[in-house]
């Protein structure tokens, strides 16, 4: 257990998840739809489907040069980093505390264990 990943990601859900996102032109996949199509005929199903539910799609309408982004909102982009809800963030924010606090009273027990004869070494 890395409490380090743990805050990291629960400040990365509660930073980003509802934000939305706009790819620079760089950043877009271009391509044209088969003949005949829209580019929102074309990657309906796909869209539809588990691996392209958080696509953005810019231009539905077209018939050539689809341009697609590849997040819409922050959470697109955390469920690629195995954040796939937001309430997760709450709990890896309480797995950090957690971890805090039982360090703190590990500290204080081993305090309070040693032996007379460990308090007086010098």
């Amino acid at each position: 257990m890395d409490p380090f990943n743990y805050l990291m990601s629960s400040l990365l859900v509660f930073t980003t998840w509802d934000t939305p996102v706009s790819c620079r032109p760089s950043e877009l996949a271009i391509f044209n739809p088969a003949a005949g199509q829209t580019c929102g005929q074309y990657l309906f199903s796909y869209q539809s489907g588990r691996m392209g539910v958080g696509i953005n799609l810019l231009n539905p309408d077209a018939t050539a040069g689809c341009r697609v982004c590849q997040y819409t909102t922050g959470a697109d982009y955390l469920r690629s980093l195995n954040l796939a809800e937001k309430y997760y963030g709450w709990r890896n924010a309480g797995i950090v505390a957690l971890f805090s606090v039982s360090s703190y009273c590990l500290v204080y027990l081993m305090m309070k264990l040693r032996t007379k004869s460990t308090k007086t070494a010098s």
